[in-house]
């Protein structure tokens, strides 16, 4: 892995004008200095075009136009990602301070890694903590068993993304566990 490899986030969004920005900006503010962000919108009717235009010149790519859904979405910008690492973050979710760092630094601690998690916070529309998912080691046994891991916390390798073959567009719900699932299997 070189010294500080790129690090793509892609986030998916439709609709979620109230919660864009602040998904935007916990990205762009983050303190790692190789980050590619990607944004694919749905061709939201709510203003999130507005707000994806304000920080254009700070993303790799962006696009606004229908799609067939979130996981859609979410492989347009897996397809045109060049990191080596891949992180997925929704638009009304955040990544705290040194996210992206702390995933990097996990990832040179298991070069065998091919995904790292972390805990997950949920928060209210305040900003409030309202749960802390906490989540362990996990096997393609307990992901079996529906031990999920949150896909904020996530960051996995682009070539282990590639194998399992992006998000399975037939799936609306639970489509990060159902990937999850065909990373572990490789």
């Amino acid at each position: 892995m070189a010294s500080q490899p790129l690090v793509s986030i892609i986030t998916p969004s439709y609709n979620q004008a109230a919660f864009l920005e602040a998904a935007i900006r916990s990205v762009l503010d983050q303190d790692y200095p190789n980050i590619e962000y990607l944004v694919a919108d749905g061709g939201s009717t709510d203003g999130s075009e507005t707000i994806i235009h304000r920080f254009a010149d700070r993303l790799a790519w962006w696009v606004s136009e229908k799609d067939q859904g979130q996981a859609d979405g979410a492989n347009k910008g897996f397809r045109r990602a060049r990191g080596e690492i891949i992180g997925w973050l929704n638009s009304d979710d955040l990544y705290r301070p040194g996210a992206v760092a702390a995933a990097v630094a996990a990832f040179r601690a298991n070069p065998e890694a091919g995904m790292v998690f972390s805990d997950v916070d949920s928060i209210d529309a305040s900003g409030q903590l309202i749960n802390r998912m906490r989540f362990g080691p996990r096997t393609l046994q307990d992901l079996m068993a529906f031990k999920i891991i949150s896909q904020p916390g996530v960051f996995m390798r682009r070539d282990l993304l590639e194998k399992a073959g992006y998000l399975d567009t037939s799936f609306h719900l639970l489509l990060d566990h159902h990937l999850w699932l065909r990373m572990a299997l490789h």
